[in-house]
């Protein structure tokens, strides 16, 4: 964490050297010997890192340094905000920039350098001046009091390939020690012996993917060491890829596994002479070769390989563990990936019982309870479950010592730190300063905790590890994708687009990053009873169980820079102590804790950067002063249902980039001032009122063109004059994803002319238009790279859209389209000139709703040569009780999913799009109840969506009522 700390401070002083420091002459020289000092002891840093986990003194050193940092990054933040006041108060009171520059540079000098004809309070500018000088001053002393103690450790500067573990893997390995992967196993061995295709030359790579201790080795040295695998082969090759990725090294070690001609002499051989031994040694033969561990993912490292590897004979396969996905893409073989998984509560068990009673202890009930209480830590690492179960091993078999490892934290037993979080250790040297203080930082959440990318990467820019300038959040987007390819994320949910936008944190990495910010980060669950905090920390996570408060320690905290608090009871928590308190804090987060108001003076709260206040249920009004929270950057109000309005002055909030208004049903309209916000990138909910004087109208979006993600545009009903509507100019706003165009009560020629000029940008890739009674507009089919449409409640619709022209698009749902009783060829985008075409060439998912007249599916020939949907894979039609068929191009699709529900006729036609019998057959067989009920399957009457039975056979997804 130091080296990650003392990195973003530094991205902090070059600048402000270079542009700022003349302002404070005073400070000239102790502001440049700081910034070199800290440049000479992060040249050790990667050494101090790697030496703290089996050193307590360097953890100590590393510490203090810590300290200081944060009391650096303090004084700037101080500097920057007086400078940010200073140029707001400039532009409130002066016109034209020459003169509010002016201004603003003899302002910011007095408050360093005594000037008679100043005419602000010479008590504050010297007490201002004196403050920055003197903690300047002192953070100098302490940081040369740290370099001098640096030399006490001997550390390295700049180490290479130093890790605090070589561990060197080989293929032998004890069948009967690997539990739970039985079905990983077959999956690897089915695609080692499948058969290549016969465009396909030479070997094919097989990625096992998962993060540090899930068990890829164990994995491979079970598939290398399996008969069926063994005599499939000519030759079998184990090597272990060094790191840094030793080409030289990995190829002496393939050929002294191949007995190569010569190989006494190998170790004078360079490169090209063992490439070509290599080359020599599998030519024709069907090779298996397992590299364990790689980190590389730069292709001129692996390509030397790969060429040589080259003349084996077809159906030669390698199989590669790694971390990393990039290893995966690099080797081009990603769509064979295999991402292995945790292992079950129960197999877990195994492994830890099998090693906690191996003295021949007794395991009496009680024992076990606990046991299996202290496995659910383990959550399916199997590296976990051993060390554990070597631990308590040692331990006496009774119910205080079992108790003590239940309740302690993972990171606190000395043990369990040595035999996981060292080998996790790898994954974390292997990132660049940047990921490793995002990843570090990942700390501030509690454990479980499903995290959203978006919020993610604003919590990171509040605490300035992003830069804050316009592309802060591609760099944001970057480190987060890097961070979920290194397996340091899971659970991932993915949107429309196949982005990862919400993860969570594998409890045992989530140790591992508290146990590197020990003293930084405290995070904990609280219930009422008395617990000690740590006053060292200076982020705060505090779960609130069983009516507890926040402990009144929070409240003495002066360098808070982070506060997470989730009230999970109904008791209401304060939040007026706060503010007079905790003035340094920068990310502060107060989820459902039910108060009732923001206490007046929040802005104290000077340098804060992220507030969410989500949750608030109670919660009607914000005060005024809000809007002199010059940092600013989010604000949160999501789930604040009984939120009234907004502070007027929400626009002089200059920094602010992102406003969060989700599930805000009270919340009439938003002030106009927000218009001046023109850097504006969050705005996910807009709702129009009739009060233009007070609230934005449509077309104040007209200067908001740096909005991105998403907004839900509601009540464009209350629009009255379409002209005022085409101001908002959507079509410019770039960066927008997804747009949701609500119109509430709204004539269908008013309608008509509002969607009309409401027209999007080509960039957009998610739209849904609901409540809509007009016709729709042209532009529609011009969204060249739409890939969802949503369609809800537009009733004056009687003929779809030609939507099969979109190219792009893979997800179309129609719902509540009463006067719709045909869909055919101009739905398709048919037309009677064509002869060869694509009709929804990218169409996964197709939905119709509450079409209750709809009774014709048509639009194709038997002879046509169009091709229709040929990317299908899931149909739904529910609540259309008048469609008689489905069409007959759908036999040609690829459908995995059928979804039919509440629709009388095709009911009663199920046989012609299911085989019955098969469905029992494969029903009986899969439940394993030996075909007891299958006459129960077969006598089912109706085949109608209840629930989903996925059946591989049939790739249909059935569905029956009870």
């Amino acid at each position: 964490m130091a080296e990650a700390l003392i990195s973003a401070v530094l991205d902090q002083l070059v600048p402000f050297l270079a542009e700022q420091l003349s302002l404070v002459t005073d400070a000239e020289n102790e502001f440049r010997s700081f910034t070199s000092t800290l440049e000479a002891i992060r040249a050790v840093l990667k050494d101090a890192d790697r030496k703290q986990v089996q050193d307590a003194s360097v953890k100590r050193w590393l510490d203090q340094l810590k300290d200081v940092s944060y009391d650096m990054d303090a004084v700037l933040d101080e500097w920057n905000t007086k400078l940010g006041e200073e140029e707001s108060e400039a532009e409130t009171h002066e016109e034209g920039k020459k003169a509010e520059k002016a201004i603003l540079l003899k302002k910011l000098v007095c408050c360093f350098r005594p000037s008679s004809s100043s005419h602000s309070n010479p008590i504050k500018q010297v007490g201002v001046r004196y403050h920055v000088a003197s903690r300047i001053k002192e953070l100098n002393g302490r940081l040369d009091r740290i370099a001098d103690e640096k030399k006490r450790y001997n550390f390295v500067e700049n180490p290479i390939a130093i890790e605090p573990v070589q561990r060197e893997t080989t293929s032998f390995k004890d069948i009967s020690e690997v539990y739970g992967r039985d079905v990983e196993k077959q999956i690897v061995i089915d695609k080692l012996l499948r058969e290549s295709s016969k465009a396909q030359k030479g070997f094919e790579v097989i990625p096992v993917v998962g993060m540090g201790g899930i068990g890829k080795t164990s994995l491979a040295q079970l598939v290398y060491n399996d008969d069926v695998v063994i005599n499939h082969f000519n030759k079998r090759i184990w090597v272990y890829a060094t790191d840094p990725f030793d080409v030289v090294m990995v190829a002496k070690a393939i050929a002294q596994a191949l007995e190569v001609r010569g190989a006494n002499e190998m170790a004078n051989w360079r490169l090209q002479t063992l490439l070509g031994r290599i080359d020599e040694a599998i030519d024709g033969k069907k090779f298996f070769l397992v590299v364990d561990d790689v980190w590389t993912d730069d292709h001129r490292k692996w390509e030397p390989l790969e060429e040589a590897l080259r003349k084996g004979a077809m159906g030669s396969r390698i199989l590669v563990t790694t971390r990393k996905t990039e290893v995966a893409e690099m080797m081009r073989a990603k769509s064979n990936m295999i991402t292995l998984a945790g292992l079950s509560e129960e197999v877990c068990w195994t492994i830890f019982s099998r090693l906690a009673f191996s003295n021949g202890d007794k395991r009496d009930d009680e024992l076990e309870q606990i046991g299996r209480q202290i496995v659910q830590k383990c959550k399916g690492l199997p590296l976990a479950a051993k060390a554990l179960g070597s631990l308590m091993s040692f331990k006496e078999p009774t119910r205080e010592d079992w108790n003590y490892v239940l309740k302690s934290e993972l990171w606190e037993l000395e043990k369990f730190e040595e035999q996981v979080f060292i080998p996790l250790m790898l994954s974390y040297y292997d990132l660049p300063p940047l990921e490793k203080r995002c990843f570090l930082f990942c700390s501030y959440f509690p454990k479980d905790h499903s995290i959203r990318r978006d919020d993610l990467i604003q919590l990171w820019l509040s605490q300035g590890y992003l830069s804050s300038k316009r592309d802060y959040w591609e760099q944001g987007l970057f480190c987060f994708r890097n961070l979920a390819k290194r397996s340091l994320f899971q659970n991932f949910e993915e949107d429309y687009k196949g982005d990862i936008v919400e993860c969570k944190m594998h409890d045992i990495v989530h140790d591992f990053a508290l146990f590197l910010t020990e003293n930084e980060f405290f995070n904990m669950k609280l219930n009422g009873e008395e617990i000690e905090i740590n006053m060292k920390a200076r982020h705060y996570t505090l779960l609130l169980e069983n009516q507890a408060q926040l402990p009144s320690q929070v409240y003495q905290k002066k360098n808070l820079r982070v506060l997470f608090v989730q009230n999970m009871c109904s008791s209401p928590i304060s939040f007026d102590g706060l503010s007079n308190s905790a003035s340094s804090v920068k990310t502060l987060t107060l989820s459902g804790c039910e108060f009732t108001h923001v206490p007046e003076n929040i802005d104290k709260l000077i340098y804060l950067r992220y507030l969410n206040l989500s949750n608030n249920t109670k919660l009607s009004i914000l005060p005024e002063t809000l809007c002199n929270l010059v940092n600013l950057q989010t604000l949160k109000l999501d789930g604040c249902s009984h939120i009234g309005r907004l502070p007027k002055g929400i626009g002089k909030l200059a920094s602010l980039r992102h406003l969060h208004l989700r599930n805000t049903q009270k919340l009439e309209g938003i002030p106009k001032s927000l218009r001046e916000i023109t850097n504006l990138q969050t705005l996910d909910q807009f709702r129009l009122t009739p009060d233009e004087k007070e609230a934005m109208t449509l077309q104040d979006l007209n200067q908001l063109n740096s909005l991105r993600g998403s907004i839900w545009i509601k009540e464009i009903g209350k629009v009255e004059d379409a002209s005022e509507a085409e101001k908002a100019q959507l079509k410019n706003k770039e960066h927008l994803d997804a747009l949701w165009l609500d119109f509430g009560e709204c004539g269908d020629k008013q309608a008509t002319a509002l969607l009309e000029v409401l027209q999007p940008h080509p960039n957009l890739k998610s739209l849904y238009i609901t409540s809509y009674y007009g016709a729709f507009p042209s532009w529609m089919i011009s969204l060249v790279n739409l890939k969802r449409l949503d369609l809800y409640f537009c009733p004056a619709c009687e003929v779809l859209p030609t939507f099969g022209k979109l190219q792009s698009l893979e997800s179309l749902a129609i719902y509540y389209m009463g006067k719709v009783e045909r869909v055919g060829g101009e739905f398709l985008g048919i037309e009677s000139h064509a002869h060869t075409t694509i009709s929804f060439p990218k169409l996964k998912h197709l939905q119709f709703e509450g079409l209750v007249n709809w009774k014709e599916w048509g639009g194709s020939r038997e002879d046509s040569s169009m091709e229709i949907m040929p990317c299908l894979s899931s149909l739904q039609i529910v609540r259309c009780n008048k469609l008689e068929a489905l069409p007959n191009f759908l036999r040609k699709t690829p459908l995995k999913n059928l979804r039919i529900e509440d629709c009388e006729i095709l009911e009663k036609k199920r046989s012609e799009y299911v085989n019955v019998e098969e469905v029992v057959k494969i029903l009986t067989s899969e439940s394993g109840d030996g075909g007891e009920n299958a006459e129960r399957w077969r006598h089912e009457e109706r085949l109608v969506l209840t629930w989903p039975f996925y059946i591989s056979k049939l790739h249909i997804a059935i569905y029956f009522l009870p």
